[in-house]
């Protein structure tokens, strides 16, 4: 079980609001939080913290896949990141390529992190 996720970013306040409302219909809400970092905690404990790089410091994208509780579900996060200045990166169905019971959404949030809803 996964403990916590950082994602390092340029634009802090952008992304806090992107993942407030995308990660809100898979359980997140608003945890710890200071100046530059906010965490965000799932009903099972886990965390993603979104926290401002330092100046210079690299931020490369990365692709993160979140469980949901069902389809509402997905289809809710890929509504709200796409209101909150994500972009589309897969509409919510199913892909049966990646398993015959596997059904998710994709949505690149403001600085190109590849972030996923997912039942399998």
């Amino acid at each position: 079980m996964i403990n916590h996720v950082t994602i390092k970013v340029k634009d802090f306040e952008k992304e806090a609001a992107f993942y407030e409302a995308a990660l809100a219909p898979l359980g997140y809400g608003k945890g710890p939080g200071f100046p530059g970092v906010q965490a965000f905690v799932g009903g099972d404990g886990s965390a993603v913290w979104v926290n401002t790089a330092a100046d210079g410091e690299a931020v490369a994208p990365i692709h993160v896949a979140f469980q949901a509780a069902d389809e509402d579900a997905v289809k809710a996060f890929h509504k709200a990141g796409l209101e909150h200045d994500g972009t589309d990166n897969g509409q919510p169905g199913p892909r049966p390529n990646y398993g015959p019971t596997y059904y998710a959404a994709f949505v690149h949030d403001p600085e190109g992190n590849n972030i996923e809803a997912m039942l399998a």
